[in-house]
């Protein structure tokens, strides 16, 4: 069996397809087309293609979810179609919560800057006392305290 090689008529190929909301499974059951493996390996062995490819499948999720709009839109749908047609549009609105991010639930919060405390407290004690470790107080009679915490950003 011939090695099938990486060419751009075939990378085009696959990204137009995929951009358009066909799914990889069936671009490659396509005799013309590599198999699924061969695609894979590819998208592990070329970087650029692998980004390619998932930059694509977003673009054909929204394609999914242009199609879904206008299965909405539809008046004539049968009422025995209607369960049929509620869990596509399920399926391409949850396709997009994964795929998509701004159609998911999943917040995200990122912080810039510095990410320490400083935590500061002052007690009142008897001014003839010294601290713990024996140094004297303060001359207003307060004892001091710091601790700072730092965290680590990720």
């Amino acid at each position: 069996m011939k090695k099938l090689e990486l060419n751009t008529s075939l990378k085009e190929k696959i990204l137009e397809q995929l951009s358009l909301g066909v799914n990889l499974t069936k671009i490659c059951n396509d005799k013309a087309m590599p198999s699924l493996t061969t695609v894979y390996k590819w998208c592990r062995e070329y970087k650029e293609f692998g980004d390619e490819v998932a930059e694509c499948r977003r673009l054909g999720c929204q394609t999914w979810l242009d199609t879904a709009m206008n299965e909405l839109d539809k008046k004539d749908v049968p009422p025995n179609q209607i369960p049929f047609l509620r869990e596509k549009l399920y399926m391409a609105r949850w396709m997009a919560s994964k795929l998509l991010g701004a159609y998911g639930d999943k917040q995200e919060i990122k912080q810039s800057g510095d990410s320490s405390l400083t935590i500061k407290w002052e007690v009142p004690i008897d001014p003839s006392s010294t601290h713990t470790d024996g140094r004297p107080l303060t001359s207003d009679g307060v004892q001091s305290n710091q601790a700072t915490l730092e965290g680590k950003q990720a």
